[in-house]
């Protein structure tokens, strides 16, 4: 083979592993944590339940909780944790308790369900199971959507950790060196400005 041919080969593979070096912020510590859920994956099985938390400035906080098995997303549960600075009991939300947090809404909860379709108490807490999976996206547009962490770990490798000259972008992996938050905030942006995902626990299933 050419020498120069060779050597111009060499020096284009090693411009190339540099340019991957720096495909997107993060990257080192984004494919560490990748490395652990490969790891985490095998050794559960692929099955394992995560958790979601949101917030709004308003008084408002909620919590997706997303069950796989065998790599499918087979459950996801929501409630809200807090709704217009009310805490949610210990026990969970009562029909009494929401008919209270309908009170400073002027509305009822007949009138609710006749204007939404759907029961207000259904509103604050849910699940869906393998047969209706996705059925109450339309309605509960808080929840988090079906992603397994396969899904995730993409999702933030070439979207939510791609560069940007116009964003703050961040990553942690905080779940024992799995993902805990990926993401970006545009520039300028004040309020419930972020775009990606914050997992606040992973678990494997027995």
């Amino acid at each position: 083979m050419n020498i120069k041919f060779i050597l111009v080969f060499l020096l284009a593979a090693a411009g190339f592993s540099a340019c991957k070096k720096n495909d997107f912020p993060h990257q080192d510590d984004f494919e560490r944590s990748y490395k652990a859920w490969l790891a985490f994956k095998a050794s559960s099985g692929n099955n394992y339940r995560y958790e979601v938390p949101g917030y709004t400035w308003a008084g408002s906080s909620w919590l997706t909780t997303v069950t796989v098995r065998e790599g499918k997303v087979v459950q996801r549960d929501f409630v809200y944790t807090a709704f217009n600075d009310v805490i949610m009991p210990e026990n969970g939300w009562t029909a009494a308790e929401a008919d209270k947090l309908l009170e400073p809404l002027n509305m009822t909860a007949e009138t609710f369900l006749e204007r939404e379709g759907y029961p207000f108490l259904e509103a604050l807490q849910w699940t869906e199971t393998a047969e209706d999976l996705g059925t109450k996206s339309r309605d509960y547009s808080s929840a988090s959507a079906l992603y397994t962490l396969d899904d995730i770990y993409d999702k933030a490798r070439t979207e939510w950790l791609k560069n940007r000259s116009d964003a703050s972008i961040s990553f942690e992996a905080n779940n024992n060196g799995l993902i805990s938050s990926a993401g970006f905030i545009p520039d300028g942006c004040m309020d419930d400005c972020f775009m990606g995902i914050h997992i606040r626990s992973i678990e494997a299933l027995e």
